[in-house]
């Protein structure tokens, strides 16, 4: 009887895979150069999945980061401050970055902000069709130094069709046709509509 049970013993030990070894078809590895290239050129607080990504929302298409490289070398994510945190919280985009259709194309644009140095910059990338994008800057300021760390006032929304507008310049009214792109600034809210190839502003509140 015990021998019975021993070698019953042995063929389940023989029948059962082997902990220690793992074949290559088991694991499903990237090769070298893709896997570098999932963290390579990744700007600081943000995320690199399989598309270029600026934390917490949006991925940006390759050729607008290179033009955002090109232009503000060494550009970071702003920290926001409390005001702008507070009131740019419960928005379905921003407020570091929108996209939305802003030139009635249909093709989808975007707009962020970042620090770039002790200056908070928030510029628009428009696809301009066949791969190629151009960059805008929509506003310049200097970031908010609370204490020593510098912050942005600012918050991003994405404003939609149908809202009433009133021209900054001449004071009159339209109605929004297009997606735009909204920047707060405490309460009040100032909206950059695209118009004949470059970005007017206006006034309205959130």
């Amino acid at each position: 009887m015990k021998n019975k049970v021993f070698l019953l013993l042995i063929l389940a030990w023989a029948c059962s895979p082997k902990n220690e070894e793992v074949k290559d078809e088991q694991v499903d590895v990237a090769p070298q150069e893709e896997a570098l290239d999932t963290v390579a050129n990744t700007r600081l607080d943000a995320v690199k999945t399989d598309e270029d990504v600026i934390t917490p929302t949006l991925p940006l298409p390759q050729p607008v980061l290179q033009l955002l490289t090109q232009k503000y070398p060494g550009y970071e994510q702003p920290v926001l401050a409390d005001a702008a945190s507070k009131q740019g919280t419960g928005n379905e985009q921003g407020p570091f970055i929108v996209r939305g259709d802003f030139t009635n194309d249909p093709q989808q644009d975007y707009a962020l902000q970042l620090q770039h140095g002790k200056n908070l910059i928030i510029v628009a990338a428009i696809d301009t069709g066949n791969g190629n994008w151009s960059l805008q800057e929509l506003k310049r300021d200097i970031l908010f130094n609370d204490r020593g760390s510098l912050k942005s006032l600012y918050y991003l929304m994405l404003a939609e069709p149908g809202q009433e507008l009133q021209d900054e310049e001449s004071g009159a009214q339209i109605k929004l046709e297009t997606e735009a792109v909204a920047v707060g600034l405490d309460d009040d809210v100032t909206v950059y509509v695209y118009r004949d190839n470059s970005f007017k502003v206006y006034n309205t509140n959130k």
